[in-house]
């Protein structure tokens, strides 16, 4: 008896004393690949707030909302003609220089959204509407990271697309973002 009394009281120190096992690298790495819910409604509220920026032609907004290291890659595509592409920082958009000019003003629809951690990608087709009047459409490509707890534009691409707004406009024009 005092032979299996005591087999029992090592085998509950061996359990005691063996160490839990370390959490693996994905418990630290939230929700499935590209899914996170609560936060792809942030990112479309910062990409809300960015465009509402842009259409008030509201420079220091803009420079809050986005990083100043970031790149901008603009793709003009015109019938008939090689794509151009034009890169310029982001700090290029909030200079002071570009104060004024005709109103403007920049909506999306259809978001796709991913994210992953402190990164985030929203692309959407957008129209684009100088001093009233429809100037083109196109794509829009944000990349965004977390800072600070706010989600803010890292990094912008888009096309520039005269003739392509009926071809990218939604059926449901009650999709449209930002609201109004």
């Amino acid at each position: 008896m005092h032979r299996s009394a005591l087999a029992v009281a090592m085998s509950f120190l061996l359990v005691a004393c063996t160490p839990a096992p370390a959490p693996s690298a994905a418990a630290s790495v939230p929700g499935p690949a590209g899914h996170e819910p609560g936060e792809e409604a942030a990112v479309l509220a910062a990409t809300d707030q960015f465009m509402k920026a842009i259409s008030a032609n509201d420079l220091a907004g803009m420079a809050a909302l986005q990083t100043p290291d970031g790149m901008t890659y603009v793709a003009l595509l015109e019938d008939g003609k090689a794509p151009e592409i034009v890169g310029r920082p982001n700090a290029y958009w909030v200079d002071s220089s570009r104060a004024g000019g005709p109103p403007m003003r920049e909506r999306y629809w259809s978001p796709t959204v991913l994210v992953r951690g402190p990164m985030a990608m929203v692309w959407a087709p957008y129209e684009f509407r100088d001093d009233g009047q429809v100037s083109h459409c196109g794509v829009d490509m944000f990349s965004f990271i977390k800072r600070d707890g706010a989600w803010r534009v890292a990094n912008m691409m888009w096309t520039v697309e005269p003739k392509a707004c009926a071809q990218l406009m939604p059926a449901d024009t009650a999709a449209i973002r930002p609201a109004d």
